[in-house]
């Protein structure tokens, strides 16, 4: 879940996806398209159980909601199961820090400042904590930094890289980024920050409904 990638043949399935999730009927940030999409796996071809299938929907399909956002030029993509999406409104009531988590991300994605943005996604971090839903947590950083590192056409050191996994305000504090590697950490930071405020944003649908 969670994971960074360029959009596919995507088949929006808007309104599936508030019959299935009628709470995402109140999901407030505009700034995202989401599509329900269905995976091609069969739930039985995965080893799944029959006797558990009606666990899963009608379909027998696993499926994910993509939600969809513009970095640059590149639209980026962060996938969640839909049975997480499930599970992170179930916690929603157990969630108190919304508006200060809320502004903390939108400094954070607002600002051109790299400290700032790493300050944001620590809020988002402890913010995904609070949901305890563990597969929220699950984001491969090492991944995700490459693939931007790619998109941009760039390359960091294996130390900085693991300090950025690490969101530490000192090395973005004494480094000197070249403008492709300063777009690759500031979308990283970014698609980090994102991320959490789509959890809120879940968080604070399945409250309204």
């Amino acid at each position: 879940m969670g994971k960074y990638e360029e959009e596919d043949e995507a088949r929006d399935k808007t309104p599936e996806l508030t019959k299935i999730l009628p709470f995402m009927s109140e999901f407030p940030f505009t700034e995202y398209t989401i599509e329900l999409l269905e995976k091609g796996d069969d739930l039985i071809q995965l080893g799944i159980s029959p006797m558990l299938i009606n666990e899963f929907g009608d379909t027998g399909l696993v499926e994910t909601l993509n939600f969809y956002y513009l970095e640059g030029d590149s639209n980026i993509s962060i996938s969640i199961d839909r049975f997480d999406v499930s599970w992170i409104a179930t916690q929603a009531q157990k969630v108190k820090v919304l508006d200060s988590t809320l502004k903390a991300l939108n400094v954070g994605l607002d600002s051109s400042d790299l400290v700032e943005k790493a300050r944001a996604a620590k809020v988002g971090k402890k913010f995904i904590k609070a949901i305890e839903c563990e597969d929220a947590l699950l984001v491969d950083s090492n991944e995700l930094l490459a693939e931007f590192l790619n998109l941009y056409g760039t390359v960091l050191t294996s130390k900085l890289k693991m300090n950025l996994q690490k969101l530490s305000i000192a090395t973005l504090k004494n480094t000197q980024f070249s403008e492709r590697q300063w777009m690759a950490v500031t979308a990283y930071l970014n698609f980090q920050i994102n991320y959490s405020k789509i959890l809120l944003g879940i968080v604070i649908a399945a409250k309204i409904y």
